[in-house]
């Protein structure tokens, strides 16, 4: 099926104004098709250059991302009021990490679909808490919290889910 979104944006070419996670019009309830989202491949998700490279904490590797729905300032799809920020279906390959990084004005929940994935919360008073997730396990992290992860020896596949206070 004929769609004008590209297969694969990088993460340069998708965080641009006027981007769009969605290809074609919606109807009057919210029914979106495989083929019309935006498809996104980044490399070293959330990039932390105040770590060495190879250090998990940097970030690197390839996540490929669908961007299911966003209302991410810059890509807001206008679709929800109730503080949805995005919902992202994401790939890691192996060994892929995602860097640091803080939540200061967004929640997140990550729910693994497929492989593992470590994840380390750093709390606010700075106290670290990790974990290994497989399948059906899920991760948050909320405000004021940071968080980094690497996928397994397979790579990973999860749902993200973001929410803003609205």
């Amino acid at each position: 099926m004929a769609h004008d979104l590209p297969d694969v944006h990088s993460g340069a070419q998708f965080h641009v104004p006027g981007a769009r996670v969605y290809a074609a019009p919606l109807g009057p309830a919210i029914h979106k098709r495989a083929w019309g989202m935006a498809r996104v491949l980044y490399t070293a998700v959330h990039e932390n250059t105040a770590y060495p490279e190879g250090d998990d904490r940097r970030g690197h590797g390839r996540d490929h991302a669908t961007w299911v729905f966003s209302e991410e300032p810059g890509l807001e799809e206008g679709l929800f009021q109730g503080g949805l920020e995005l919902m992202i279906d994401a790939r890691l390959e192996p060994g892929a990490a995602i860097g640091l990084h803080r939540h200061s004005a967004t929640e997140e929940v990550y729910y693994v679909l497929e492989g593992q994935l470590s994840m380390t919360t750093v709390l606010p008073d700075g106290r670290e808490v990790g974990a290994t997730l497989h399948p059906g396990d899920a991760h948050g992290v909320r405000l004021g919290e940071s968080h980094w992860g690497r996928a397994g020896a397979e790579g990973c596949r999860f749902l993200a889910v973001g929410f803003r206070r609205r």
